[in-house]
Formats: structure tokens, sequence, C-alpha cells
């Protein structure tokens, strides 16, 4: 088993509706392959992290750096790991708007989220920095 964890940035700023799109087709993409993870926005910067069995979490980073919503990938985390840290695929962005997604299953309601599973491992410290120094809100 595996994760990988990489930032990006958006072509172009994306609001709400676009985010949601994201949201809904990854989460349905990663639980065809039982790939979890979290997935985090800010003004124009994404932070992905992808665990699951090699082959699996390869693909779906394949398909990922082919698509054209963003650009200037790269990858902080490529480890092999022992268990998941993120049980739930998950999406926090902040947006002034974030009550039309805590219905979204997999959206990431709080950083407690993050700590349920007791992840110390370094995709879930990389997260957490990214939440922190952008000063996420990620709940609702």
């Amino acid at each position: 088993m595996k994760n990988i964890v990489y930032v990006s940035t958006a072509v172009k700023l994306l609001d709400d509706d676009q985010l949601l799109n994201i949201l809904v087709s990854s989460r349905k993409n990663n639980t065809e392959h039982n790939v979890t993870g979290v997935l985090l926005y800010s003004e124009g910067t994404f932070i992905q992290a992808l665990e699951g069995d090699d082959h699996d979490v390869d693909f779906i980073f394949s398909n990922i750096e082919k698509d054209l919503r963003h650009k200037n990938m790269i990858t902080l985390i490529n480890e092999q790991i022992s268990h998941k840290s993120f049980t739930d695929w998950s999406m926090g962005f902040s947006t002034p708007r974030a009550e039309k997604l805590k219905d979204v299953l997999g959206y990431l309601q709080s950083v407690d989220s993050l700590n349920a599973n007791k992840g110390t491992g370094a995709a879930v410290m990389t997260i957490k920095t990214f939440i922190e120094s952008n000063n996420l809100i990620v709940t609702y």
C-alpha cells in the first residue's frame, strides 16, 4: 500500500460549483478504485493525498496528472505505508458558501476529521500544515 501527496496550481480560480463538480467526480473515481485521501483547495492551490493499493493509487494519480484544470504539479510524498490515515475521501476549501457542501459525502467538515484515525504520518502532517498555513476554515 502507498500514498502520494502532491501540490498543484489551478489554471484559473475555481468557484464553488466547479469545486463541487471536482469533489463529486473525485469521490466516484476513488471509490471505484478503493483509494482514499483528502483534497484541499485554497486560492488557486490544490494539495491532495491519495492512499491505497499501489496500482490503484498510480492509476488515479496518472489520471490527475492529465487533468487540464491544474498545472505545476509537484509530488511531495510518494511512499509505502502500512495503514491508511484518511479512511474517507474528503475535500475542503475556503469559501463563504461552504454550507452548499456540508451534506456531500466525503466533505471534510473539520480538522478533527483528520485526527479521527490518529494519523501522524507524513501525509497527515503535510495536510495539516497546508490547512494552517492557508488559514483554511474547514468547519461549517
